[in-house]
């Protein structure tokens, strides 16, 4: 994803009135998108952070974000959405409002723009950069969306943020077992938790015990580790290992 995807975020900047940033609750650092929020300062924009899939995250890890404006949201549970059409509605003007909707691949952007419009308005996948152009959708009378391709920093090249964040599909991640080691350590437990073992040992003992749980394994009875992470993976950017 390069100059391409840069061209058509400036396009947007152009067009749009108010910005949001869709961010992952889970890692709301990670899914910043420094570069889009200096440019859209520098236009003199409005910029409204939207953090999603903020029911896979505990109220006291919300509780720490310092983020303005900013608005928690679930588009997959549609709580938060009035609260964020009510924010965009605070900063639109009288007329026609374009809205920009930006960040990375998978964080969740068309499926809050399906959340607003309370239709499927915009498609959706659960694989990364499925947006591949502009798309004008309109939510009320003066407010329009304007969706956009999910995009990265240029020439950041980071597979395990990406993998992380979900913007690198598990299938396509060259070492999973590194990124499940991040996870465990960042979030202890958790993984842990999800597959109902003890989280004591090294984390390869852990990631043996989970695979044979699950009959994940090679000949001989060897735990299969290649297969069982990327499941794991897998399953940490469809969400269903919460914090």
């Amino acid at each position: 994803m390069g100059k391409r995807f840069w061209e058509v975020v400036n396009e947007v900047l152009r067009e749009s009135d108010i910005v949001l940033e869709v961010l992952d609750a889970r890692l709301i650092e990670e899914t910043r998108n420094i570069e889009i929020e200096e440019k859209v300062q520098k236009a003199n924009k409005i910029l409204i952070y939207v953090i999603n899939k903020c029911d896979l995250v505990s109220q006291a890890k919300l509780d720490k974000i310092k983020l303005h404006p900013s608005v928690y949201v679930s588009s997959h549970k549609k709580y938060g959405i009035t609260k964020l059409l009510h924010l965009i509605l605070r900063y639109a003007h009288e007329e026609r409002n374009i809205v920009g909707v930006m960040g990375y691949p998978n964080t969740g952007k068309s499926s809050v723009i399906n959340a607003l419009k309370g239709r499927a308005s915009a498609p959706t996948s659960s694989r990364s950069g499925y947006t591949k152009g502009k798309q004008l959708i309109k939510i009320t009378p003066k407010v329009y969306l304007l969706d956009t391709p999910g995009v990265l920093p240029y020439k950041e090249q980071n597979q395990m943020k990406h993998a992380l964040i979900a913007s690198l599909d598990a299938s396509k991640v060259k070492d999973p077992e590194a990124v499940v080691f991040e996870i465990m350590e960042n979030f202890k437990g958790k993984i842990e938790a999800y597959y109902k073992v003890k989280p004591t040992g090294s984390y390869e003992k852990r990631l043996e015990e989970i695979a044979i749980k699950n009959n994940k394994l090679l000949k001989g009875g060897t735990p299969d580790i290649n297969t069982m992470t990327r499941m794991i993976l897998q399953a940490w950017q469809k969400g269903k290992i919460k914090l």
